[in-house]
């Protein structure tokens, strides 16, 4: 399944999919449609800390696709350019060290060539000992010449999308509030989680895709993906 971006259409607009994203929802869930809608003021909010914003800057077309392996080396070295050598001690990656992402849930955007412009993916971790089953979203970056053309929103909603077909209930992420409030994170039930390593709390964001599920979570975010094979660590 994929998302056609043109340069031509808004920041925030995505082409309708004819895949299984056009059935989102299940009975009894709360939809983050309402928060993917954002204002005008918040489309022309720009990101910080390197995270990529969206304003006046233009695109090339691209498609949000299922990352292959064939892409790990272009991702891995667009993750180098957009954060820096330090960004392998972050605390998120103690949670993504060894580990794959979930199924169904590695993303990026190309051009017309085949080029990667954008990457994120998301992580199983249970919210505490013994708590529910979330994501973890990160790294989310794109190149840095495109900050601000929309690649960035488009493989967010595409992301969240997706979480949400397949029935998660909730994703995580340390973030800005500004730039990632306007896909419905916030911190409002985050209070009595906290992350493996040292982190800033009130980055730490949730949005809940069932309502309720953050409700009652607490404790320390564990890693529980699927674990790599010894060869293949950097996938």
């Amino acid at each position: 399944m994929e998302y056609l971006i043109k340069s031509a259409i808004a920041a925030t607009d995505i082409a309708p999919s004819s895949g299984p994203s056009d059935q989102l929802f299940f009975a009894g869930e709360k939809s983050p449609m309402a928060a993917l809608a954002p204002s005008l003021a918040q489309r022309a909010q720009a990101g910080s800390r390197g995270e990529p914003g969206e304003g006046a800057s233009q695109a090339p077309a691209f498609t949000v696709v299922a990352e292959s392996a064939g892409d790990i080396e272009a991702r891995e070295d667009l993750l180098d350019r957009a954060m820096g050598p330090g960004r392998r001690r972050k605390s998120s990656e103690k949670l993504r060290r060894g580990r794959r992402p979930s199924e169904g849930l590695a993303f990026v955007a190309r051009d017309a060539s085949g080029a990667v412009l954008g990457t994120v993916r998301l992580w199983d971790v249970t919210l505490g000992e013994g708590g529910p089953a979330a994501l973890l979203l990160g790294p989310l970056a794109v190149e840095q010449a495109l900050k601000g053309s929309g690649v960035g929103s488009a493989l967010m909603r595409h992301a969240v999308t997706e979480a949400a077909r397949l029935g998660h209930g909730a994703i995580l992420l340390v973030g800005d509030a500004p730039y990632y409030g306007r896909f419905g994170f916030s911190a409002a039930k985050t209070g009595a989680l906290a992350m493996p390593g040292p982190y800033e709390r009130h980055r730490l964001l949730a949005l809940e895709l069932m309502e309720g599920v953050l409700d009652d979570a607490h404790g320390t975010l564990k890693a529980a993906g699927r674990k790599q094979k010894a060869q293949s660590l950097a996938a």
